[in-house]
């Protein structure tokens, strides 16, 4: 039955489906909590309690083995349709795939695609066709209200209809009942009509009217089951309902839960069983205790098995690509672009699921301390249990419950240390449920979740995680609520009791248990939080030293190191070595981002493996993966790990064979040349090591090109005057009556077709015209008389980016800023500039994770090459 969360949501327009999908089940919360207030003066919560206490356990158990039965029934509807189209997916592995797909969208809610979502996680893994998985899936959602509505259809013919507190909210109940049995007759109608069937596979004929009449047999079947699961755990809890006054309210009921857009119809439908079977004359505790039972033995036990079966899919963070691919495909189909489908999200369902699970843990051991057990159960106990072991018990429990709270988080972001503390913790509150207080279904649901988070063990590979995420505070936004709920039950019980007496201690002194109770949840929090901060917080980045330098130069003289190789002995950036050694990264860190300078360096069978290990390594910190500046021939490696692309610009390169100071091509240099014999001009090319008197001469001319602009020294992508970055190459320098008026220096090439380029090019202020064009000529010429192959002009920024109207809107909005961001970059003319010289033009790409906002990317990368934030923005004033 999990329609719930996929038609409903599916036919949600996404225009207005943002504030829809809070205003809707807003509405329908209020409206039922309303009709709830206008009916009952108050709801017996103790008697529900002593229902509860005496449902018998092998009635219960058979009921919740119906339950798993029914889930996996619904699956029969997936199998039906995948051998109409053709799909050789075998039928238990169909129904293992329905049933983990039913069991999360029951419960579940992710802009409403649950259900599809994992469907398509599970075909795409077994290579199923995109057209034909689609048409799986859709045909699937459209059928599921198919049961629903016949059964409505069966109840108005039946004259069964549920019993109504008032004669308004009668007609209501009819009239939305009429209209959820129109679907009905328009499923068969619609259905035949080709144009609306068009997301079909091609050549697919129409569904015949065999299929669709299956499709509603086995969906009726699936209904009938969930409403005899609800029959059996009404029945066990004492409230014997006549069948067909249970099938009117039942379908009534979940036809507004569905409307509600409600996950499980979760309140809405809890609400009007309540008020219905009430009407009818059944007593509302045991009718709100068989509504208890069916959510835990329809809803949550399902769920547990789903994790359980599903740990192989849904768990697994290297399909994340792949998933996104699928899903971004997906969009584009006739049919499921009403769907959002969060890639992402369903890419990591399962561990999210167990992060719910490990948190709603922590929140039940606080609500069973917080509600006063009833009279009869405290005798059991009492005749049990010693009053010291109740005492403590209830006590830690409190403790283990907020711990829990906070480890959700951790959970959620894969901690390894998070998972190790939450295993332990589970256990020890799985046996404080029974040694406070007799709690045997409490201590087998965390017993159940200790289960499948040791079945998930080896996914626990996070060593770090952001304290200042949304996400982190959205958790602990979520620990504050429910301690905060917690102690103002315990202040209303301290308060309300006349007698109170914090150290009195005896079986049925509720009020003095929850006061000492406060007081551990006070330090559960304070726990917590310093685990939190000691515990998860990222370890320390370290810069290379020398010999790591030197190691990283070995890699790059023997394989080659791109174009951005020597940028690594500025010492200002980080050295990661893939797993077996072979290839190294440099890389920067900037908030949660770690951005790599480039692509990995090594032989080239090494390369792929090295994002790889690049992007986990920055997962297990809870950071953001970036390569900046990459190359248009590796672009596939990084499309095949799930990274986007960004154009940021293009390189300049040219072949030094074509050099030459002849001809038009070379009008600028040549002329540069002729004048520095007027001006008296020299150029000089030094080798390493440098003597201290030249190292003063150059860093003169670096500090006043400095001050003349008002600039600060760059980072990480852009060279810095540092004597101890300038020891690694030689220098070029132009003197004028022997004075050095300008300098550069050199980046040799690495590795076989390696390509040279220069730096720092600073001159100072009065330097003759044309200095800084001699000095390039020059350079150029001494590369290649060392029989260099290339030399590199750098990069023209923004150029040739969104330049056609089908390129993304980042790369379009870029475009602009090309054509009239002359004002704060001269992009055109330094674009013209380098088109001089008819070099070879490669495309350099940023590429990051899926998912990310670009411009925010690039403020980041921005900030770390000026240095830090603030000087980004006094150079932007």
């Amino acid at each position: 039955m999990t329609i719930a969360n996929d038609s409903a949501h599916s036919s949600a327009p996404r225009g207005r489906g943002a504030r829809l999908r809070w205003l809707v089940p807003l509405a329908f919360l209020g409206l039922v909590g309303w009709l709830l207030v206008r009916t009952f003066d108050a709801l017996d919560l103790p008697e529900m309690q002593r229902t509860l206490l005496d449902v018998p356990t092998m009635p219960a158990l058979g009921v919740a083995l119906l339950a798993l039965l029914a889930v996996a029934c619904t699956g029969l509807v997936d199998v039906v349709i995948a051998r109409w189209l053709g799909i050789g997916v075998p039928a238990p592995a169909m129904l293992r795939l329905a049933f983990i797909a039913n069991a999360f969208a029951n419960v579940l809610n992710l802009s409403g695609a649950v259900g599809s979502g994992v469907r398509l996680l599970g075909l795409s893994t077994r290579k199923v066709p995109l057209p034909a998985g689609a048409a799986l899936i859709g045909l699937q959602v459209l059928s599921l209200p198919l049961g629903l509505s016949l059964l409505i259809v069966i109840t108005l013919a039946s004259g069964s209809l549920p019993p109504t507190p008032g004669t308004t909210t009668r007609w209501l109940a009819l009239a939305v009942l009429v209209a959820a049995a129109l679907y009905l007759p328009a499923f068969f109608v619609l259905t035949a009509r080709r144009r609306l069937m068009r997301w079909l596979p091609h050549g697919m004929e129409l569904p015949p009217m065999r299929l669709k009449l299956a499709l509603a047999g086995l969906s009726l079947l699936d209904w009938v089951l969930s409403a005899a699961v609800l029959y059996g755990c009404l029945f066990i809890a004492g409230a014997h309902v006549k069948p067909g006054l249970l099938l009117g309210s039942f379908a009534a009921a979940q036809t507004l839960g569905l409307l509600s857009l409600i996950p499980g119809g979760f309140g809405v439908f809890d609400g009007l069983m309540l008020l219905a079977l009430t009407s009818g004359g059944y007593d509302n505790a045991q009718v709100l205790a068989g509504l208890f039972l069916f959510r835990i033995v329809y809803y949550l036990v399902p769920l547990l098995a789903g994790l359980y079966v599903g740990s192989g899919l849904l768990v697994g963070g290297l399909r994340v690509p792949a998933l996104a691919r699928a899903a971004t495909r997906l969009r584009t189909h006739p049919l499921f672009g009403v769907l959002g489908l969060p890639a992402s999200l369903l890419a990591d369902l399962g561990m999210r699921a167990l992060a719910v699970l490990t948190f709603g843990a922590g929140l039940m051991l606080l609500a069973s301390a917080a509600i006063p057990a009833v009279h009869e159960h405290i005798e059991v106990v009492r005749t049990t249990l010693p009053l010291a072991a109740v005492e403590s018990s209830y006590w830690l429990s409190v403790l283990t419950g907020v711990l829990l709270l906070g480890l959700g988080r951790g959970i959620d972001g894969r901690l390894r240390v998070a998972y190790r503390l939450a295993q332990p913790l589970l256990l020890l509150g799985a046996l404080l449920a029974v040694t406070k207080g007799l709690h045997y279904g409490e201590a087998a649901l965390l017993l159940s979740i200790a289960l499948l988070l040791r079945l998930h063990k080896h996914e626990f590979t996070q060593r770090a995680m952001s304290l200042t995420s949304a996400t982190t505070f959205s958790w602990l936004a979520g620990l504050a609520v429910v301690v905060l709920a917690f102690f103002a039950i315990g202040v209303a019980a301290v308060l309300g009791d006349g007698s109170f007496d914090l150290w009195y201690f005896g079986f049925g002194e509720h009020s003095s248990r929850i006061g000492r109770g406060l007081f551990a949840a006070a330090l559960g929090v304070a726990a917590y939080l310093t685990w939190q901060a000691l515990a998860v917080r990222r370890p320390p980045l370290r810069l290379p030293d020398h010999v790591e330098l030197e190691r990283a130069r070995a890699v790059y003289l023997a394989h080659g190191g791109g174009e951005f190789a020597h940028l690594t002995f500025m010492g200002d950036k980080h050295l990661f070595w893939s797993d077996d050694g072979h290839a190294t990264v440099a890389y920067g860190a900037v908030r949660d981002r770690l951005v790599a300078l480039g692509s990995p360096c090594g032989p080239t069978h090494a390369i792929k493996r090295a994002i790889l290990d690049f992007r986990q390594f920055a997962d297990a910190q809870d950071r953001v993966p970036v390569f900046y500046e990459v190359l248009e021939p590796d672009l596939s490696l990084y499309h095949d790990l799930g990274f986007d692309l960004f154009k940021l610009g293009e390189l300049a390169t040219l072949r030094l064979e074509d050099f030459t100071l002849a001809g038009k091509r070379w009008e600028d240099l040549r002329q540069a040349v002729n004048r520095s014999a007027r001006e008296q001009l020299a150029f000089e090319l030094h080798q390493p090591p440098f003597d201290t008197v030249l190292m003063s001469e150059i860093e003169r001319v670096s500090d006043a090109w400095l001050a003349d602009r008002g600039m600060h020294e760059k980072r990480f992508s852009l060279g810095r005057f540092d004597p101890d970055y300038l020891a690694w190459s030689p220098l070029a320098l132009v003197r004028r009556a022997g004075v050095v008026v300008a300098f550069a220096n050199v980046l040799p090439p690495y590795g076989p077709g390696g390509t040279a380029s220069v730096d720092l090019m600073r001159h100072v202020d009065d330097a003759p015209r044309g200095t800084m064009d001699f000095l390039f000529a020059r350079v150029m010429q001494w590369a290649r008389e060392q029989g260099y192959e290339r030399f590199s002009l750098g990069m023209a920024p923004l150029s040739a980016v969104g330049d056609n109207p089908y390129a993304r809107i980042n790369e379009r909005l870029a475009a602009l800023a090309f054509q009239y961001g002359g004002r704060f970059y001269n992009y055109q003319g330094l674009r013209r500039y380098k088109e001089k010289f008819a070099p070879d033009w490669t495309g350099a790409y940023l590429a990051y994770p899926r998912g990310l906002w670009v411009p925010g990317l690039l403020i980041d990368i921005a900030a770390l090459v000026a240095g830090s934030y603030r000087r980004f923005l006094v150079s932007r004033r």
